[in-house]
């Protein structure tokens, strides 16, 4: 099948996409490319169908935040262990969110933008999961979705 949706977060020596939709139907499946062996293998199913979710990486975990699951914009928070291969969920955010932009900066996970169902996003909420909790930190000076969103480098 081709996965229509641009989910893909990278960890260690291997790229995962989780979730997305195919044309017909919202996926939970999770697929992982390894870089070193050159193939797909999939991975264990998220909880909840998602499309449009953010996502990154922070040691071996993998989140998904919010998305659309067919029916309503999540808030909720999905967490891979890639050394277990298992889902759980976290802290959900303060806002509906799909087609966020989200990156990790700083030990935190810091998601953009998106849309509610009902309005697009100028919100920037940020996740401590030491602490596993969000806060809204920021607003971006033009709400937007659907937007690329990368940390290349920082400065401590």
């Amino acid at each position: 099948y081709q996965n229509k949706t641009k989910n893909l977060t990278k960890n260690n020596n291997s790229f995962f996409s989780p979730g997305g939709y195919d044309g017909l139907s919202l996926l939970q499946t999770v697929e992982k490319y390894d870089i070193n062996l050159g193939r797909w293998s999939q991975m264990a199913p998220m909880l909840t169908p998602r499309s449009g979710a953010g996502c990154a990486t922070i040691d071996h975990y993998i989140f998904a935040c919010g998305g659309f699951d067919g029916t309503i914009h999540l808030s909720s928070v999905e967490r891979y262990d890639s050394q277990t291969n298992q889902w759980t969920n976290v802290t959900s955010m303060s806002v509906r969110r799909c087609y966020c932009g989200s990156a990790f900066i700083r030990g935190r996970i810091a998601v953009i933008g998106g849309y509610d169902g009902t309005s697009l996003l100028d919100t920037v909420e940020v996740y401590d999961s030491d602490k596993d909790e969000w806060t809204i930190e920021s607003q971006m000076l033009t709400p937007r979705c659907d937007s690329g969103f990368a940390c290349v480098a920082y400065r401590q």
